[in-house]
């Protein structure tokens, strides 16, 4: 997936965490106040992301070392399961105003 907007049209930078995505989903865990936007990539092993609860076959796949881009979003809905057998890592940069 390619990179559509700048970090500096997502606002100022409020904030990074890491996520372990393993066999129960989860969502994002350290959203700053004010984050409105959110750039994800993801690690070595594929995962699914859904704005609700994904299971391995439901929700958006991200491939290994892809990046997704939430702008405009009600961040704390985003929930993160792995595909296969191994946990990936994702890294999130969070922007706000």
């Amino acid at each position: 997936m390619a990179i559509r907007q700048a970090a500096s049209e997502m606002g100022s930078k409020l904030g990074d965490e890491s996520l372990t995505v393993a066999d129960a989903s989860i969502g994002l865990a350290s959203i700053p106040a004010g984050a409105v936007a959110a750039m994800i990539t993801n690690g070595a092993e594929a995962i699914r992301m859904r704005w609700g609860t994904p299971t391995t076959s439901v929700g958006h796949y991200l491939n290994p070392y892809s990046t997704a881009e939430l702008v405009n979003d009600d961040l704390s809905v985003i929930r993160f399961i792995r595909v296969g057998g191994s946990s990936s890592t994702i890294f999130v940069t969070y922007f706000g105003a």
